[in-house]
């Protein structure tokens, strides 16, 4: 099966370097040049959950031309959906597919709308990675990984990348509500990424401070309000007392955490920027989400300007303030 992976960090990187050494045709597409250039000069080193490899399959920061692929999978991460759809869309051709396992909700829509409905399908994984450098992945976490067809038929393709997938050695299931999946993990991620972003804290740490453990029954309660104003059916009627246990158990780092420790934009609009305009539109409102919301932000931008401007001179910009130069 030849699988091209559009968006080839944490995730993307260990899927794809995960199914070339099972023996699949893989391609790695990523905008990061030090990542493309690392894979091309020493190969992909993939560790973990699964063993140690060193993978050798081609990368490059765009398509060659004339690329072609029996599915794109978009690992991209969502602020770059719209790019990382067209750049799909020029990989399959007229007989692939596309299928994204993006975080948040609003990804499969823009795919669609790029590549056709009937030329996506959806997938959801509870896999965790991280990026340990240019060239170095790690999945850190084996979780079970859902694909499926919006119509809920296993069809043929549907088949096909999750027996590839079962021989990279992924757990794989194919699910007859994919958007039910999807909408499961927007209440996971919602319910602890940001917070854990935002704090600094890992689950297990943030669940163990008392105020921050209420503050997140109160971001689920808003959660779980659109979900039953949606009437979207869960695969997990109990998901709430499932999150809170298992940040009770874990400490790993949530890619949001990640992000926003290496100074990068965070994934905030696709989750709880979503849920709160979801909100809105029902009418139902969110205090603890905007607040969350709210304080992501300036983590954020705080953590990009320590990163990337270290040297920023705050005196020059208030005396710019002063003089009027600046609002």
């Amino acid at each position: 099966m030849k699988i091209a992976f559009v968006g080839a960090g944490a995730m993307g990187g260990s899927f794809g370097g995960l199914l070339s050494v099972a023996g699949h045709d893989v391609s790695l597409i990523d905008t990061w040049a030090d990542h493309v250039a690392a894979i091309n000069d020493s190969g992909l080193q993939v560790d973990g959950a699964l063993g140690e490899h060193r993978v050798s399959c081609p990368a490059a920061t765009v398509p060659r031309d004339g690329e072609r692929a029996d599915v794109a999978i978009v690992f991209t991460d969502a602020n770059n959906t719209r790019a990382g759809a067209e750049t799909a869309k020029g990989l399959i051709g007229a007989d692939g597919f596309a299928i994204t396992f993006q975080n948040g909700i609003g990804n499969v829509e823009t795919l669609q709308s790029v590549i056709g409905a009937d030329r996506v399908l959806g997938g959801s994984s509870m896999c965790s990675a991280a990026t340990l450098g240019p060239g170095h992945v790690s999945l850190t976490h084996m979780g079970l990984t859902k694909l499926g067809e919006f119509d809920g038929t296993e069809s043929a393709r549907a088949k096909s990348l999750a027996a590839a997938l079962e021989d990279a050695g992924f757990k794989v299931a194919l699910a007859p509500d994919i958007m039910g999946v999807i909408w499961q993990k927007f209440v996971v991620n919602c319910g602890a990424n940001a917070i854990a972003a935002t704090t600094g804290l890992r689950p297990a740490e943030f669940v163990r401070v008392p105020e921050i453990d209420a503050f997140q029954d109160r971001v689920l309660d808003e959660v779980m309000a659109v979900i039953d104003a949606k009437g979207i059916a869960l695969p997990d009627p109990d998901i709430v007392a499932r999150i809170k246990a298992g940040c009770r158990a874990k400490l790993n780092r949530p890619s949001m955490l990640q992000h926003v420790t290496a100074g990068r934009r965070t994934e905030i609009e696709a989750l709880n920027v979503a849920l709160v305009r979801e909100a809105k539109a029902l009418g139902i409102a969110t205090p603890y989400n905007d607040s969350l919301v709210a304080l992501l932000k300036g983590r954020e931008l705080a953590q990009i300007r320590a990163v990337h401007e270290p040297d920023l001179d705050y005196e020059a910009w208030e005396a710019r303030i002063a003089a009027g130069e600046e609002e």
